[in-house]
């Protein structure tokens, strides 16, 4: 498969700050209109209270997490760092599945939904071998 471009990678993370948004807006806290994600539009619920969930799964993560999982999914690499790994096995696979699935449904990465959904759980499953 072709190498993914920065610009693909940029807008992952930018998605990944708007789950975060989301997560703080169910919380009702106001979202930062600063923000370089204020306003994309997000794809629909598959239902009620999914993006509460997402929420709860992205706060077992860190940001820095976050970035760590990005890269390894769009590079084919695997996640090497321990506290990263181990935040993403308190997570759990359904979160996983879900945050993987999520990203498929943004527009950018529509073409790319496979992908990001069979990287996301080949990271997974090498870490729950090696638990």
């Amino acid at each position: 498969m072709e190498k993914i471009s920065i610009m693909m990678v940029l807008m992952f993370v930018l998605s990944y700050g708007v789950m975060v948004t989301i997560a703080q807006e169910v919380r009702f806290t106001k979202p930062n209109p600063n923000d370089t994600w204020y306003g994309l539009p997000l794809p629909p619920q598959p239902r009620p209270g999914y993006y509460k969930y997402l929420g709860d799964c992205i706060d077992k993560t860190t940001q820095a997490c976050g970035i760590q999982i990005i890269d390894a999914i769009f590079e084919a690499n695997l996640l090497k760092d321990h506290d990263c790994r181990a935040k993403v096995l308190e997570a759990g696979y359904l979160c996983n599945r879900a945050l993987s699935y999520t990203l498929g449904k943004f527009d950018a990465f529509k073409s790319e939904a496979s992908y990001i959904v069979q990287s996301s759980n080949d990271i997974f499953d090498d870490i729950s071998k090696k638990v």
